[in-house]
């Protein structure tokens, strides 16, 4: 494998567990680099999510539908994993959808050799306990934002945190994800300019 390729999420993984040669060999040995191309499906709603994705390059927006209406959940920083997390945790059907918003590199791994590292790796199992947790307590500040705050305070805080992704992210994505309408978001950000 391309070192490249496995330098981004050996960073990320290395901010909560220090990994032996021995334990990164045997992850290499269970991952897939998976390209998709701008708009393709990662996870289809009614899939089960038997995977999940660390995103090297580009980025991926979790939505679903509800009456008719597009409703985005999440888009995926740069260097940080994705999946449709009820799906992946229950192995039930998803309702939620994945899709690329642009090219994409994302490193896999399936869950059959995620629990294999899990069962064989005392450090897989804590680490996969805090990606758990840190996508828990992430969509849980997301529902809080939105009881909470303004578009304009998420709109700031997401420039603060991720300005990549304002600058890479189509804006109608970027509206979406924030709960407002494209026109709102194109008048906040002309008021942000003075």
């Amino acid at each position: 494998m391309n070192p490249e390729i496995f330098e981004n999420i050996i960073k990320f993984i290395n901010q909560f567990v220090d990994f032996k040669e021995e334990e990164l060999i045997a992850l290499q040995n269970k991952i897939e680099i998976v390209q998709l191309k701008k708009n393709e499906i990662f996870i289809q709603e009614g899939e089960i999510a038997d995977r999940i994705a660390f995103t090297n390059k580009g980025y991926l927006k979790v939505y679903y539908y509800h009456e008719g209406e597009e409703i985005t959940r999440d888009i995926t920083p740069l260097h940080s994993f994705a999946t449709a997390l009820p799906s992946f945790v229950s192995q039930t059907p998803s309702f939620e959808i994945i899709s690329a918003i642009t090219d994409c590199e994302l490193i896999t791994i399936n869950k059959s050799d995620l629990e294999y590292l899990y069962s064989s790796f005392p450090k897989w199992e804590r680490l996969g306990r805090r990606i758990i947790e840190e996508m828990f307590v992430e969509s849980q500040r997301r529902i809080y934002s939105f009881i909470t705050e303004t578009a304009e305070t998420r709109y700031k805080k997401l420039l603060k945190q991720y300005p990549d992704m304002i600058r890479d992210v189509p804006l109608k994505y970027i509206a979406d994800f924030l709960g407002i309408k494209l026109q709102s978001l194109s008048r906040l950000r002309k008021s942000l300019e003075w």
